[in-house]
């Protein structure tokens, strides 16, 4: 009977600590998220889309799925080899496999590094919402105030134009953008706010 009251004492202690604890971080969460209510709650219109991200996003998530393969097949392989079941140097060939299949990886999807795949632009053309894929395949949504995008006409021409354009914003962040390749759904708009 003492036990009992005891465990139920502690839990109540606990919950009445911890809603103390909580209570801040609710209120750091509401006040983080209050700040982007004004962005998230612009409706956002698709000025361009890009059709073949969805392949570059696979490209680019393989090197990750090789890399967690290659993890468990090194050591496993090794682990055979010393009980006699895999013959010899089969360590040392899923080692090689493993490494340079990674660096193959990471070299092919190196030039697709922050591609974007939709640009939307809001009602009011004040912001901009850059859907773009990262490095190891992911989406990342972007919004920016419209300053923030530097035009892509005040930028020096380069080689690689004819292919994709290179914006970037003012913070210094670099993106790809194949046009030619992409549908553009609104161009005015798109040349109103990009150029």
């Amino acid at each position: 009977m003492r036990i009992n009251s005891l465990i139920v004492k502690n839990i109540c202690l606990f919950k009445t600590k911890w809603s103390a604890f909580r209570s801040p971080m609710q209120t750091l969460t509401a006040v983080k998220y209050s700040t982007k209510d004004h962005e998230n709650s612009q409706k956002f219109e698709t000025v361009f889309s890009f059709p073949f991200i969805r392949h570059i996003a696979t490209l680019n998530r393989i090197k990750m799925y090789h890399l967690l393969g290659t993890t468990l097949a090194i050591p496993g392989c090794g682990l055979m080899e010393s009980l006699g079941v895999f013959s010899e140097y089969s360590f040392l060939a899923a080692a090689y496999i493993g490494v340079t299949g990674g660096i193959l990886f990471s070299l092919a999807s190196l030039p697709f590094n922050n591609t974007i795949g939709f640009l939307y632009v809001s009602e009011d053309d004040k912001y901009i919402k850059i859907s773009a894929v990262d490095f190891w395949g992911r989406r990342k949504d972007r919004v920016i105030p419209v300053d923030m995008w530097i035009p892509l006409l005040e930028m020096k021409p380069k080689t690689m134009d004819a292919i994709y354009l290179t914006p970037q914003l003012t913070d210094g962040t670099k993106y790809k953008l194949f046009v030619k390749f992409g549908k553009e759904v609104n161009p005015t708009k798109m040349g109103q706010i990009l150029e």
